[in-house]
């Protein structure tokens, strides 16, 4: 073993996965990482984005050696990261905030990324019910999920929704979607009322969230605002 990599030992941190309170241990990511990341971020790709995301929080997670990233529901994968990044480069990120009031004053705006959390609303939980004693288990998108954002908003959202449905149960009868083919389920959905198909929107909309509330004021006309920031690009501008 060289003097350098014995001088060069990488601290580590724990914390709990939103979703289920699993604990992990985890390392800030390195140089060589941070250059994957960049580089999937100039792509502006989501798809670029996720394999990125992917492969530096495997390589960043320490214990348990088992973990699979790819079985975490998307906002793990985010919160994940976001310690990850403050860990790596810092906890503070300075955004660039416009003005609502005249779309025109950008403000920076310093944020500790220590006090953004996941937001998981009372009554959301994993059943979309669409009528008594009928509905649906949901399970909740994962980063692979990422494959099926496109240009089409509607394929977009039926492609989630047919990635996300774990059991479809009527009275005393449940349906597996593993036992359900593509084209069982897609006419399924095709037969469904616009208010029951509502009921999936609202599941989605509703569903647990890296989100963060900010206020702050414009300089020039002295009004004052509040932003939520959604999703981890919100955070990093």
């Amino acid at each position: 073993m060289s003097l350098l990599s014995t001088i060069n030992a990488t601290p580590t941190y724990e914390l709990d996965l939103p979703s289920n309170g699993q604990k992990i241990i985890y390392k800030p990511f390195l140089v060589k990482q941070e250059k994957i990341l960049l580089s999937a971020l100039e792509s502006n790709k989501d798809k670029e984005i996720a394999l990125a995301l992917k492969q530096v929080i495997s390589e960043c997670i320490a214990e348990p050696k088992d973990f699979d990233i790819e079985s975490l529901p998307i906002f793990d994968v985010e919160y994940i990261f976001l310690k990850i990044r403050g860990k790596s480069v810092g906890e503070k990120v300075t955004l660039k905030l416009r003005c609502p009031d005249d779309e025109k004053v950008v403000v920076d705006y310093e944020l500790d990324l220590d006090k953004v959390d996941v937001l998981v609303d009372d009554d959301h939980n994993l059943e979309v019910k669409l009528e008594d004693r009928y509905g649906v288990h949901m399970r909740y998108p994962t980063i692979s999920s990422l494959k099926l954002v496109s240009g089409n908003s509607v394929d977009t959202a039926l492609g989630l929704i047919k990635e996300c449905i774990d059991v479809i149960y009527k009275d005393d009868k449940e349906f597996k979607r593993k036992d359900i083919t593509d084209k069982e389920l897609s006419e399924w959905i095709d037969n469904l009322t616009q208010k029951q198909f509502t009921q999936f929107e609202t599941f989605f909309k509703g569903m647990p969230r890296l989100e963060h509330l900010v206020k702050f004021k414009n300089p020039n006309s002295g009004k004052e605002h509040s932003i939520k920031l959604v999703g981890l690009k919100s955070f990093f501008q």
